[in-house]
């Protein structure tokens, strides 16, 4: 019998919208079996998750998702990592030193530009991301939708765009390694180069899967990522990307499919946790 997972979701830790312990509820309805909590560049969320998790009985992995310094968007997963590990509890405190510097010079940024948003910014999370600073462009009443506050003011060549520096890959495949988890690109669809290149290049750091099953993927997409996976001998996984409300129409566990690949995945996750 297959096994129903989902390896990358978000909380209201950074940018999703439901708590921690809500996706596992949504997971165990879903049938999921086991669930990674993967906010940006925290793991502030994970403890509630886990404790839902016995609760609901689903197996949850403690996960973190690593923005990149990199000339396009590039996005690592770390899963199955050491939450205790002082590797990553610093490279957590380093990324939120330098989120908390970009949002403040974008907000005055804003403010120099007579753009008033502070008082819209959501409070309470780990991780303030874009996506908030974006809502808080809306409820102030300077654009109707994410794209258009993304288009008008947090784009390159725009009053609020600024841009933090973030680690490497190579940085964030030595975190994760470190911190005893799993190296895996997320997202390869989103990628703007050649894959192979850059996969040859992440593997020769220590890469070791790529989310090759993504709700945004075509057909050709997941073949090609699946073949990936074997040629540069990778683990294959499968992740929703959720977000809450902050993605509608994207469940928890949607990305599964029944397959192979997948099956070993599990197994080996699985086997990772218990030993």
């Amino acid at each position: 019998m297959s096994h129903r997972f989902d390896l990358h979701t978000h909380s209201d830790q950074s940018d999703g919208t439901y708590a921690p312990a809500e996706i596992v509820r949504f997971a165990a309805r879903g049938h999921i079996d086991l669930l990674a909590l993967t906010d940006h560049d925290c793991i502030s969320g994970v403890p509630e998750a886990m404790a839902a998790g016995k609760e609901e009985g689903v197996a949850v992995i403690p996960g973190v998702e690593f923005d990149n310094e990199y000339h396009h968007e590039l996005h690592i997963l770390g899963l199955d990592v050491d939450m205790d590990h002082p590797v990553l509890i610093r490279a957590m405190e380093v990324a939120r030193e330098r989120r908390d510097k970009r949002n403040e010079i974008i907000l005055s940024r804003l403010d120099a530009a007579g753009i008033e948003v502070r008082p819209f910014v959501r409070t309470g999370q780990t991780a303030t991301t874009k996506l908030h600073i974006a809502h808080a462009i809306i409820a102030a009443g300077y654009a109707s939708e994410v794209r258009e506050a993304f288009m008008k003011y947090l784009r390159p060549g725009t009053p609020g765009y600024y841009t933090e520096k973030r680690f490497t890959p190579e940085q964030v495949l030595e975190i994760i390694h470190r911190s005893d988890g799993v190296p895996v690109l997320a997202h390869p669809c989103h990628i703007r180069e050649n894959l192979h290149g850059l996969l040859r290049e992440l593997v020769s750091m220590g890469l070791l899967g790529i989310e090759a099953y993504y709700p945004a993927n075509t057909a050709r997409q997941t073949e090609l990522y699946v073949s990936l996976a074997h040629q540069y001998r990778l683990l294959a996984t499968c992740g929703s990307d959720f977000h809450g409300k902050n993605r509608p129409g994207v469940p928890v566990g949607c990305a599964w499919r029944e397959s192979r690949e997948l099956d070993r995945t599990y197994e080996t996750l699985i086997r990772r946790m218990e030993s």
